[in-house]
């Protein structure tokens, strides 16, 4: 899967990855959520879906649902799916 750095904070061997790098990737990085975005699915046909943080954060303040500061993305994509299938 190919992956695009948004955000600041992800290091590599070298030190601080740039914004705007792209990167191919074995599987969905743990501990990058909401500083990156999939490009590129990976090779096993399936479409690789993701949103960053921000944009989960505004559709779930834009439907109402009320969730913790420190809610994993995973779980506020849950919440999300909850209240649009009400």
């Amino acid at each position: 899967m190919r992956v695009k750095i948004t955000k600041p904070g992800i290091y590599g061997a070298s030190g601080e990855i740039e914004v705007g790098t792209e990167l191919t990737l074995k599987s969905e990085p743990k501990g990058w959520e909401g500083r990156y975005e999939i490009i590129q699915g990976d090779d096993d046909g399936k479409a690789a879906i993701t949103a960053n943080r921000d944009e989960l954060k505004k559709q779930a303040d834009e439907l109402g649902v009320e969730y913790a500061k420190n809610i994993s993305n995973e779980k506020l994509q849950e919440l999300i799916d909850a209240k649009l299938a009400e």
